[in-house]
């Protein structure tokens, strides 16, 4: 079952890493990071960004070129994916300055089934939330310290989710 929930977050073509929480978390104590809870949605959405990348990982200490938390992962095509039941995806988006809006913010996450509203390009890259018709599910959600985006910067968000 893993298996074929991965292979369908693979084909769709509706991920999003959302990007938001622009206020602090706590005005007594701005600098405390809450920990994600179960069921936590995002808070004051800037905008979506399209997924750059959804490919499936599978752990590599040898040969892995992704690091999260320790854990080196190893990009594997569809093939090599079916023969081992992959059930780890990576996703990944580049916040360009020049496409995405400059702000403070708190969280990010990723949405997949995200519905666009009527009239919308098909592929439209960013987009801010009354151009959203459904959000769809939200997989994932990380809470930070506030990182301010730069006029003169790109920025990768990514994650890899077990599914």
């Amino acid at each position: 079952m893993k298996t074929y929930q991965t292979f369908n977050l693979f084909k769709d073509k509706n991920v999003f890493i959302a990007v938001g929480k622009t206020s602090p978390w706590n005005p007594e104590n701005p600098e405390k990071v809450p920990d994600v809870s179960y069921g936590q949605t995002m808070a004051e959405i800037v905008a979506l960004k399209r997924a750059d990348q959804v490919r499936f990982v599978t752990p590599d200490d040898t040969n892995g070129t992704i690091i999260q938390r320790g854990q080196k992962w190893r990009l594997i095509e569809e093939v090599e994916a079916r023969a081992i039941d992959c059930r780890w995806l990576y996703v990944q988006a580049w916040l360009r300055y020049d496409e995405f809006p400059i702000c403070n913010y708190r969280q990010t996450g990723v949405y997949a089934g995200t519905i666009l509203v009527d009239g919308s390009p098909v592929n439209k890259q960013v987009v801010k939330p009354d151009e959203v018709k459904d959000m769809g599910f939200l997989l994932a959600v990380t809470n930070q310290s506030p990182l301010q985006r730069e006029v003169t910067h790109r920025e990768s968000i990514e994650y890899i989710l077990e599914l």
